[in-house]
């Protein structure tokens, strides 16, 4: 059985582009989102989701209608991501700010001010460590824990499988828990 999304994108492959606008409507914020998490730029983010959407309706037709759209959805988006910081290997990474995608919720208008400066400190911090590791440990530390993707939704975008999934996060955890330790942060 298909979810909407699959349907979208089987009617899209037949040519109709008002399924495609609907899957465009649907995912661009997430796409953003993810673009924005791997960029640490809002405007190389806004370029990405053109980016993606372009090479979405070029590539529907290697959409496989058994498998999750969204999945080959990151995949695509997380692969445009790579090529472009590959491309740019002094891209200037800033860490990931909620306040892009709109208002404060209103539990963080009641949080103590210093709380709130020593948790960007601390996510800075993080931050900068993360930057330092090889591009394979980012991208799985940012599947998981910016882009709350679970180890199945992760091997499904990676295509890989779901064990192996399990052992780079394994080593991506512990080689940021070395590099913050490094960087003289206790983890």
């Amino acid at each position: 059985m298909y979810t909407p999304d699959e349907v979208l994108a089987v009617q899209t492959l037949n040519g109709d582009m008002d399924a495609f606008e609907v899957l465009l409507n649907r995912h661009q914020k997430m796409v953003f989102k993810a673009a924005y998490r791997m960029m640490g730029q809002r405007e190389e983010a806004e370029d990405i989701v053109q980016e993606v959407f372009v090479a979405v309706y070029s590539k529907i037709s290697q959409f496989d209608p058994e498998k999750k759209f969204s999945s080959w959805l990151y995949r695509i988006t997380l692969n445009t991501c790579i090529s472009r910081l590959r491309a740019k290997k002094n891209t200037v990474f800033s860490p990931f700010d909620e306040t892009a995608f709109g208002p404060a919720d209103s539990w963080q208008s009641k949080v103590n001010p210093l709380n709130i400066l020593e948790q960007k400190e601390l996510n800075h911090n993080i931050w900068e460590a993360l930057i330092q590791l090889p591009e394979n440990y980012q991208v799985m530390l940012i599947l998981r824990y910016q882009m709350d993707l679970c180890n199945q939704e992760i091997a499904d975008t990676l295509g890989i499988k779901k064990d192996n999934v399990e052992v780079r996060m394994h080593r991506a955890r512990k080689a940021l828990r070395h590099q913050l330790t490094k960087s003289g942060m206790s983890s």
